[in-house]
């Protein structure tokens, strides 16, 4: 099963700012990574080891839970974040 996603970027962001986000995990076979808010995802890559989310300026719209998930056929693991 893929190995618990590690997350880098900052998470304490100005409105206004330009916000990156990069979501890894690492596995063999390679995983599916993606990165979730609510329902929603807002950003995926297929066998790639992360997965990046880019906002140009950030808006109060954008603040909440996201969910970074890692998967592939052994299992899946996962990291929440605000």
């Amino acid at each position: 099963a893929p190995r618990p996603p590690v997350l880098n970027g900052s998470l304490w962001v100005l409105a206004g700012e330009q916000v990156r986000l990069t979501c890894s995990a690492s596995s063999h076979p390679a995983p599916i990574v993606t990165l979730a808010r609510g329902r929603r995802v807002v950003a995926a890559a297929v066998y790639e080891p992360q997965v990046s989310l880019e906002l140009p300026a950030a808006a109060p719209e954008d603040a909440g839970e996201y969910l970074c998930r890692a998967e592939n056929q052994h299992g899946e693991s996962s990291l929440a974040f605000n």
